[in-house]
Parts: structure tokens; C-alpha cells; sequence
């Protein structure tokens, strides 16, 4: 499942995590088991400035996000995005430490998981999800901006299929500071949808419909 490119469609497939804090810092983290470009994980991270950093682990990666996210300013680091011995997923990219605990399954993993695997990733589904469904689940994503649907800012059409939900409890730090208890924040505004104000992490396959054939090929690599 994920981490194909077949038909102009990409697939990435893993979690998105984040959290927002008291400091007005809101970060959230793609963790791809599977995608065009191999495993990776990448951070992005709005200050309470809201300035909008990319840390992306090398160039092509780099690339392709800043061509369909909005961003300030854009960086190649070292991102990890790791399973720790309790269950915890520990972020380390640049100055940006992160740690998420998501809790055990509960109403909102047995509700997503009755839909059908076929169903879930089926982008006629997701669309409608999207348009009719979304404002009924509008709590369980505790953010008025969740989209499973949108336009990138290259045009294409991506969709995200929702696999699971786990609250979570997190921390964070910026070149060794405390960025406090977490609280909702401002939007972001790196894309069409936000993450939910909550810290939560997300079982997704992430599929972008009408990319560049150049992107799909090669993730619009030009270097580092």
C-alpha cells in the first residue's frame, strides 16, 4: 500500500503527525513508510511569527514539497521521525525536537476502520468525504480546516485517505527552549487543510492526481 507513482498519481503512504503550543509554534510531521522517493520523513513548522519553515532531508524531497506547500523559508537537514521503546514517535530536524504519544484506540479508530480498505483510498469516496461527511466528523479532527480533498499550489488534486486517528500527548523544543503545554494556535496555512489543533497522530496514504510528469519521474529534483 503507498509509494507508487502510476498514472500521474503519487502515492505517499505513512503518518502525519503534529502538535500546536502555548508558544504559537505549530509543527507537524510527515513520516512516509512508503513514496516515490524512498522512506522519509520531513517537518513543518509555522513559528509564533508565523513564519513557515520546511526541513526536508535532502533536495528532490525539498523540492516537491515547496512546489505544492506554502512556505518562507526552506531547508535541507537530517529529519528523523522514529518509534521509541514506549510507543512515542521522536522528531528530530534541525533546532525542532518533538515527541508524540498517541493513546490507544478509541471511538474514532473503530469508526474510521468500518469503512473498507478499497473504500477508504477510493478518490471518488475521499471527494465525498470531503464535501458531505466532513462537517458531520468536524470534532473528531478538532479543526474547522480538515480537508481530505484540495488543489496544491501547483494544481494539482490531492487527497489524503484516512486510515486511523489517535489523539496524543506531545512536547517540543527549539534549540533546546520549551515551547510549553500544547494549546491551539493560529492556522498555518502551509496548504489547502490544516492538522487538527490537537496533537494527534494520523495512519494516511497521501495520492497527488495531475502532478508534472518531471515530478513524477524524478521529484522535480534540481540539486541541493
Amino acid at each position: 500500500m503507498g509509494g507508487r507513482c502510476h498514472d500521474g498519481v503519487m502515492e505517499f503512504d505513512g503518518h502525519i503527525l503534529g502538535a500546536s503550543f502555548a508558544s504559537g509554534d505549530r509543527i507537524v510531521v510527515g513520516r512516509w513508510l512508503r513514496s516515490p522517493f524512498g522512506p522519509f520523513a520531513d517537518l513543518m513548522w509555522c513559528g509564533a511569527d508565523g513564519r513557515r519553515a520546511l526541513l526536508a532531508p535532502d533536495g528532490r524531497v525539498r523540492d516537491f514539497l515547496a512546489g505544492h506547500y506554502a512556505f518562507d523559508e526552506l531547508h535541507v537537514d537530517r529529519v528523523t521521525a522514529e518509534r521509541t521503546g514506549t510507543g512515542a514517535i521522536g522528531v528530530s530536524a534541525g533546532p525542532v525536537r518533538l515527541t508524540v504519544r498517541p493513546s490507544g484506540p478509541g471511538w474514532a479508530s473503530r469508526l474510521l476502520a468500518l469503512r473498507p480498505q478499497g473504500l477508504r483510498t477510493a478518490r471518488a469516496w475521499i471527494d465525498l468525504e470531503d464535501r458531505v461527511l466532513r462537517p458531520l466528523v468536524r470534532p473528531l479532527f478538532a479543526a474547522a480546516h480538515v480537508r481530505t480533498s484540495g488543489v496544491t499550489l501547483a494544481g494539482a488534486r490531492e487527497r489524503y485517505a484516512i486510515h486511523d486517528f489517535r489523539h496524543a500527548e506531545a512536547n517540543a523544543s527549539v534549540d533546546g527552549v520549551d515551547l510549553g503545554p500544547t494549546a491551539p494556535c493560529a492556522a498555518a496555512g502551509f496548504g489547502f487543510s490544516e492538522f487538527p489543533t490537537t496533537p494527534a497522530v494520523v495512519r494516511v496514504t497521501s495520492m497527488f492526481e495531475g502532478v508534472a510528469e518531471t515530478e513524477a519521474v524524478s521529484g522535480g529534483s534540481r540539486g541541493r
